[in-house]
């Protein structure tokens, strides 16, 4: 009769095996995939060992419902074996060779467990012969797998990357000095004419960022992106049709200019293109505050401080209190770890009270708010999020 204390347990072992493995073999536990592979491995072992325990111990079962029952729970094995083979076996094309390696260790392992029960005396002798044959078949693959001729590997050959070329002649275009301010002249040549096929490249000398956007398509046709002081932008015209193309600057609006995509030989060219001294506006020029003082433009940023959402930190905004001038920029950066805003407007009490100057929405850490100042005054902020951390800009 079939042991049950034994059979039971290597039942559910071995099942509980052979879905460790298909699982780590599928790919689904990538993650840990070595981890799962020796766990189950092990699992599947031992479960054999009562599994052939169990079923060989006493014999086949010979009552009508041991062997219903036996019957069920082999089922299970053998519909989980042949589920795992067939899930794997697209993915890994070695699964056919471990399930070779499996009969080779479970049929010798059953076959001892049935001797260890039915024939003990020649228990000794049959695992010398197993064990034996195991060491010279597994030394006589490993020496031949030394001895046969590998086929040379395939080398790859490299995919060659494609670096875009530069076009052969490239216009210059200006962005000057002091172009933030609404009343100085901005991007130098005004029309600049290039050939189609030419390069064209703005310069950005002023000391705020800038962009080149065509203006018709609000950037469909080209568009910089924003150009830092003193970076340049180069704009192929191969694809561009003929014609005329309105452009400006996204950050500034009043910034517009023309570029003229034209037949070959019709380019300003580099030339063209007048050094600072040449143009109405020196390379120096400043925004006009009120009252005729000169100013230059600037950019000055402003850190939300860590630790900014606890009221005892005791810094919020570092600079609190911002001093600049007209055509001017702030930036905030969160570097808290939690979200804030900066909005324009003050906190009466506990009352928020916005003016809708500016707000920059929730911000995350690490992202950057900007606001260009181009009117004079005070300006107060605040985060929605936090009432207690306030701020102040004063423009010039």
């Amino acid at each position: 009769m079939t042991d049950w204390d034994l059979l039971t347990p290597g039942i559910g072992l071995t099942t509980i095996g052979i879905v460790g493995v298909g699982v780590s073999l599928s790919g689904i536990a990538k993650t840990f995939i070595d981890g799962m592979h020796a766990v189950s491995l092990l699992t599947m072992f031992i479960g054999m060992i009562f599994l052939a325990s169990g079923l060989f111990k006493d014999g086949f079962p010979s009552s009508g419902r041991a062997k219903s029952g036996t019957f069920i729970t082999l089922g299970f094995l053998v519909t989980f074996g042949v589920a795992a083979a067939v899930t794997v076996s697209a993915q890994v094309p070695s699964i056919f060779a471990y399930i070779g390696l499996m009969a080779i260790i479970g049929i010798p392992g059953a076959m001892l467990a049935f001797i260890s029960y039915r024939k003990p005396e020649y228990l000794k002798a049959m695992a010398i012969i197993f064990i034996g044959g195991s060491i010279v078949a597994g030394t006589t693959f490993y020496a031949f797998g030394l001895v046969a001729p590998k086929p040379p590997a395939e080398e790859e050959e490299p995919t060659p990357v494609e670096t875009p070329q530069p076009p052969a002649n490239i216009v210059k275009v200006t962005i000057l000095a002091g172009a933030s301010s609404q009343d100085n002249p901005d991007y130098d040549p005004d029309p600049v004419v290039a050939a189609q096929g030419e390069g064209v490249e703005w310069t950005n000398e002023d000391n705020v960022p800038h962009t080149v956007t065509s203006k018709a398509d609000d950037g469909a046709t080209f568009d910089s992106g924003v150009i830092a002081a003193g970076k340049a932008w180069l704009l192929d015209t191969s694809d561009i049709a003929l014609g005329d193309y309105e452009y400006y600057c996204y950050l500034h609006p009043f910034m517009t200019a023309m570029l003229q995509v034209a037949e070959a030989g019709e380019s300003t060219g580099e030339e063209s293109s007048a050094p600072a001294s040449e143009t109405n506006t020196p390379s120096n020029a400043t925004d006009q505050a009120p009252g005729g003082a000169a100013t230059p433009a600037t950019v000055t940023a402003v850190s939300i401080a860590v630790g900014s959402s606890a009221p005892t930190n005791g810094e919020f905004f570092v600079p609190d209190v911002v001093v600049t001038t007209v055509g001017s920029m702030v930036t905030w950066t969160n570097n808290d770890a939690t979200f804030h805003t900066v909005t324009s407007g003050v906190v009466e009490g506990n009352t928020p009270k916005p003016d809708g100057r500016f707000d920059s929405s929730f911000m995350k850490k690490d992202t950057t708010f900007q606001f260009l100042f181009e009117s004079p005054g005070e300006y107060d902020y605040y985060c929605s999020l936090h009432l207690y951390m306030t701020g102040k800009v004063i423009v010039e």
